[in-house]
């Protein structure tokens, strides 16, 4: 009985070692887990990178209709003798910036879930 469980020990030794398989290269393991790591530390700054655009957009946005709409702007803009053809322009080309800037920050934010 001893000598069959011993027969069947080497069989199944044999059938282990056959299915070894040899890595490409030594550090294999090594490389492969650093590249896992990076891949995940650069989603990581991706998402770190959305927030801030977020934050920074906003910021603009209201720093941009604060000073605008301050007393001393409104009374510069309307001494000007070329706002009646200018600032229609610069109006409609601000709001255009604003709405492609947001569509492109939606469209990343919400991509990356």
């Amino acid at each position: 009985m001893e000598k069959n469980n011993n027969n069947h020990d080497k069989y199944f030794r044999e059938l282990l070692s056959d299915s070894k398989r040899e890595m490409p290269f030594n550090d294999f393991e090594d490389e492969l887990m650093a590249g896992i790591h990076r891949e995940y530390a650069k989603s990581k700054s991706v998402l770190r990178d959305i927030r801030l655009s977020w934050i920074f957009f906003l910021l603009g946005l209201i720093s941009g209709i604060a000073l605008v709409l301050t007393p001393q702007s409104l009374t510069l803009l309307s001494g000007l003798s070329l706002s009646g053809s200018i600032l229609p322009v610069a109006v409609i080309a601000s709001c255009l910036l604003i709405i492609f800037f947001l569509e492109k920050l939606i469209a990343i934010s919400f991509a990356r879930k």
